[in-house]
């Protein structure tokens, strides 16, 4: 049987961590003076493979065990969007914003271009189910136009030609 002391030197390790690591449950626990020097040498290694193969219990090895998974997660991700990236399935941002500022640009003359074209020929209808049907083909005529127009071709010119 061993004190504290004599399993810290047996050990090469210090009083304090020899107590935590008695507080931690990592060496077997005895009364007072009546440490098992063998048992603690076995525990104390194995506590030590469990540290290195990361799966060691305790807030260091609960710690690295995570930083690990999470540096792992990182990687597969920065890789997954690499290769997205070289087989052409991701579209830089600056790209998207101009494909989509261009689309409401689109909408928008469209939509104001109406009440320049229908005025005067609404003006002159007196009759609203007429003049609902001027403005139901006039809009329908609109969607059809915007709807046929590609954007994203717009912009893959445009980025063709820069």
């Amino acid at each position: 049987m061993a004190t504290q002391a004599e399993v810290g030197a047996h050990l090469d390790l210090s009083d304090r961590t020899i107590r935590e690591l008695l507080d931690r449950g990592v060496l077997p626990n005895a009364r007072r003076g009546a440490l098992d020097l063998d048992a603690c040498r076995l525990a104390y290694i194995a506590h030590l493979r469990e540290v290195a193969a990361g799966r060691a219990l305790g807030p260091s090895g609960d710690d690295l065990t995570a930083e690990r998974a999470r540096l792992a997660r990182e990687q597969a991700d920065h890789f997954a969007l690499k290769n997205a990236a070289m087989r052409l399935e991701l579209l830089p941002r600056a790209d998207i914003t101009r494909a989509v500022a261009a689309a409401f640009g689109h909408v928008r003359d469209r939509l104001v271009q109406l009440p320049a074209r229908l005025a005067a020929p609404l003006a002159r209808a007196s009759d609203p189910a007429d003049v609902r049907a001027r403005l139901s083909d006039a809009v329908n005529a609109a969607l059809v136009e915007l709807s046929e127009t590609r954007i994203v071709a717009t912009m893959e010119d445009n980025a063709d030609a820069a």
